[in-house]
């Protein structure tokens, strides 16, 4: 029987604590983007269904529907945000000359196995056909990840249009391409030796997919390919990370990455230069991205394009497991007022506030010992008792230790000041 405190399997509450940590982690990301130039939009939650599915057909099955009520027509609550970004380009910035450089952030619904709802970052920088948009898009990663104290992560870089033109040099069957693609991405070698021996896979045929399963590391391994996969399709594409290689190089990046030309990563909507990004600390991927240069194409407006989603979840376990979330509550004055005096109360706290201290009344009637517990329980610093019964003076807990404030005849200010200073000896 269901409880009534039950939420859906898949969604998730955050709770304070964890709440501002996620949001300390949203702070560092949008600091960095503003840093290189990219400016916010807030996309809805949900559209129709066909803003979607007209770029993956796949988001159909992926997306929580509803009817609209007004027209008739199915929503779908966001499944991703690229399709989203692409629309709004083509429509609100139709009249603007690129380059756009935009940044979001905000959680991804999909009605799917595991986490179903998830908080999302991303940016996209669109209109720039060069190589060096893809550049800046993985560097930004690198330093939005070494912004959070990160150091051993990996971004693994692929090329999708190298495995287009392996898979026609290797003479692999269209009616089998995707059952090959699939069998790269999960490395199963067993599988891919049954392939071969049922597709009549032989010779130098054979020798050259055993060497793009191995296609994996750092930048040697592109000499590899060219030397390997002679067409033309596959040479272009690896001089085109040869070329990106050299930029991050320049921004002192290179240690963080490695080419993984072995498997077609990235949506269906995705071409050219893809990416992945990892960390050895946890067994799932950060979040990728790539390129995407025929999506916005399909809102009517034809312009090349790049960026990336990192998975904030992801992210924040990864610094949870590090232990270097150090986010503590803005919790710093309790102020508990005997008599309820409601003036008084009311003017200390103000003042506390505008000298920047966070501060909140125990507005609950029960005795003094129990609201100085109730503080400290919440993660207060401090608590400030007004009026206590016993004394015609005022007091400050600092831990378990009382102070006493003369109060008679001072003003709102100088008993403010008086609090400031013993707080400060605590």
């Amino acid at each position: 029987m269901m409880k009534e405190t039950e939420i859906p399997q898949g969604f998730k509450t955050h709770l304070p604590k964890e709440a501002l940590e996620i949001g300390y982690i949203l702070s560092k990301f949008e600091d960095v983007m503003q840093q290189w130039g990219y400016l916010p939009v807030i996309p809805p939650t949900m559209e129709y269904l066909n803003t979607f599915k007209k770029i993956d057909e796949e988001f159909e099955e992926l997306s929580f529907k509803v009817v609209d009520k007004l027209t008739g027509r199915l929503i779908a609550v966001r499944p991703d945000f690229t399709p989203q970004i692409s629309r709004i380009v083509a429509s609100s910035f139709k009249n603007e000359q690129p380059p756009f450089r935009f940044y979001y952030s905000g959680n991804v619904f999909r009605d799917s196995k595991g986490n179903r709802e998830f908080p999302q970052i991303g940016f996209e920088l669109i209109g720039v056909s060069d190589i060096e948009a893809d550049a800046e898009v993985v560097s930004i990663i690198v330093n939005i990840l070494k912004e959070l104290g990160l150091k051993s992560f990996q971004i693994d870089i692929g090329q999708i249009e190298f495995i287009d033109g392996a898979l026609e040099e290797l003479k692999i069957p269209e009616n089998k391409k995707l059952e090959f693609i699939h069998l790269l991405s999960t490395k199963d070698f067993s599988g891919i030796e049954l392939f071969c021996e049922k597709n009549q896979i032989t010779g130098e045929r054979k020798k050259k997919i055993e060497i793009l399963l191995d296609l994996y590391g750092k930048e040697q391994i592109l000499e590899k390919a060219v030397e390997t996969f002679k067409n033309e399709t596959s040479q272009s594409a690896i001089n085109t990370l040869k070329e990106m290689f050299e930029i991050l190089k320049t921004y002192g990046f290179e240690k963080n990455i490695f080419f993984d030309l072995s498997e077609r990563k990235g949506m269906n909507y995705h071409s050219g230069i893809t990416f992945e990004i990892f960390h050895p600390l946890i067994g799932i991927s950060i979040g990728g991205g790539g390129r995407y240069d025929h999506l916005i194409n399909s809102f009517g407006r034809n312009l090349p394009a790049t960026g990336t989603s990192i998975r904030i979840d992801h992210i924040y376990e990864l610094l949870k497991r590090k232990d270097s979330l150090n986010v503590k509550l803005p919790c710093d004055i309790y102020l508990i007022d005997t008599k309820k005096e409601l003036k008084k109360a009311y003017e200390v706290a103000k003042e506390l506030r505008k000298r920047g201290f966070k501060v909140a009344r125990d507005i609950v009637k029960r005795p003094v010992e129990e609201s100085i517990e109730v503080a400290f329980n919440k993660g207060f610093k401090f608590a400030i008792v007004l009026n206590p019964k016993e004394h015609k003076s005022k007091f400050i807990v600092c831990g378990k230790n009382f102070r006493k404030i003369a109060d008679e005849g001072k003003t709102t200010e100088e008993t403010v000041n008086t609090i400031i200073e013993i707080l400060e000896e605590c």
